[in-house]
């Protein structure tokens, strides 16, 4: 007997999760199905993973700190494996809370990966379904590549449960993810270097907070390779072998791949019904995230366009919108707050400075560097950096870069000011809480 539904949602990361609940509590018949944990990759091998372990990379840093306080602890140690238990439990919560709210919303739950048999019917776990609309959300994959030893090196899915810390890493590439743990590992005491094609970490970030961060980075301890990439890596005795055009070799006891996600689309079958994908395997959606076929749509990492969780799910919200409304809403992809997680933190609102050179016609650019108060009393270098980017035309603020502790959390509540069009003026006359670190913000003259 074949099951059928208004809507079928192909993926439970939080774009799928949120598209199907909500659906389903606006009267649709809605089935999910998922081949791995409720949650995606942002629950159970991204966002929420990676910021605990961000967590724990920074006690030691702060020991340090509690010592210019009048602080005195004769021992510290850390325990990997309990670090990996704690993050189990944690992950394990929150799987059953996902599945709380779409069985709470009536969704139906299918354990399997899904595959298309035509457009309108899809099998999982050797099931039919039937379905009048279909929401593709699966996300993407770490990137391979062929090295000799591809079956030993490890991608950020796996990272997290490593059996035990090693002595020394290498994370091949420079992008977000490879900076943000190439700050755990160098925070949890492991030697480690990243290895870049190019001149820098952070492609298509603003060049400043880029050499600035990679300047904390190597005060910290972190080590790079620019403009040189392995040409083969090799596994024996335990250790790999990189191996460089110039025929360098370096050792080490682990080698980590983040070079980029790919589109998770290989086991749907597509092409059984004509859903058009890009050359780097993303589907190709209109404004209104509708693919090649007409009731076949698709958000999230797996259309490549912006790949964050909340986009996903603010993508999933306009999707149901439009479900029930005959006027169309696009997503606003302008504005996006970003955060990376390295030491120190990095987050930002709106344009780098060379893409605002780029869109518009003179810009007023105000910069700050400085040691912050919590680290005045210590030998500790690190500094924080804002960087503030004007229209000069209109004077609205179009830009907003902060690296430093808590830069999230700072950017978050300045966003909503850049998201308004807020100008330098409204700024200016915005009081500092003083003695912080944000202050700045408000006195950039």
């Amino acid at each position: 007997m074949k099951k059928e539904f208004d809507l079928f949602v192909i993926g439970a990361g939080s774009g799928g999760v949120r598209a199907a609940r909500v659906a389903a509590s606006r009267g649709l018949k809605v089935g999910i199905a998922e081949g791995w944990s409720l949650g995606g990759t942002c629950v159970n091998r991204g966002c929420v993973p990676k910021k605990l372990y961000s967590y724990a990379s920074h006690f030691e840093h702060d020991f340090n700190v509690m010592r210019s306080f009048g602080w005195s602890i004769k021992t510290i140690s850390f325990s990997w494996n309990k670090l990996v238990s704690n993050k189990k439990k944690e992950i394990l919560r929150l799987n059953n809370i996902y599945k709380n709210l779409l069985v709470n919303s009536g969704v139906e739950i299918f354990s399997g990966f899904a595959n298309f048999i035509d457009k309108n019917t899809i099998e999982v776990s050797k099931k039919k379904i039937i379905a009048k609309k279909i929401l593709i959300a699966v996300g993407s994959e770490p990137r391979k590549i062929n090295f000799s030893a591809k079956d030993k090196i490890i991608n950020s899915d796996q990272a997290f449960d490593i059996k035990k810390l090693p002595k020394k890493v290498m994370i091949l590439g420079g992008g977000y993810i490879a900076v943000e743990f190439a700050s755990i590992f160098n925070g949890l005491g492991v030697d480690t270097t990243i290895c870049v094609r190019g001149d820098n970490i952070l492609r298509g970030f603003d060049t400043d907070v880029v050499q600035n961060i990679t300047n904390q980075m190597k005060e910290r301890g972190v080590k790079f390779i620019q403009n040189n990439f392995p040409k083969d890596i090799t596994f024996q005795n335990n250790k790999f072998k990189v191996i460089f055009d110039d025929n360098k070799v370096y050792k080490t006891d682990l080698v980590m791949e983040a070079t980029g996600r790919v589109p998770n689309i290989d086991s749907l079958k597509l092409d059984k019904v004509g859903v058009k994908v890009s050359d780097n395997k993303s589907i190709k959606v209109d404004e209104f995230f509708r693919t090649s076929i007409k009731n076949i749509f698709a958000i999230g990492d797996v259309i490549d366009r912006v790949q964050l969780t909340p986009v996903a799910i603010a993508e999933a919200m306009v999707f149901v919108d439009n479900l029930f409304q005959k006027k169309l809403k696009k997503f606003d992809y302008n504005n996006i707050p970003t955060a990376v997680f390295c030491h120190p933190n990095y987050a930002y609102i709106g344009l780098s400075e060379e893409e605002a050179k780029l869109k518009v016609k003179k810009i007023k650019v105000f910069r700050s560097l400085f040691k912050p108060l919590k680290n005045s009393l210590s030998n500790i270098n690190d500094k924080v950096f804002i960087k503030l980017i004007v229209n000069n035309i209109n004077e609205k603020v179009i830009g907003l870069h902060y690296v430093g502790e808590n830069a999230a959390e700072i950017i978050q509540g300045f966003s909503v000011s850049i998201t308004a069009g807020l100008k330098k003026k409204h700024f200016d006359k915005t009081i500092g809480i003083h003695p912080s670190s944000a202050e700045e913000i408000v006195t950039l003259k």
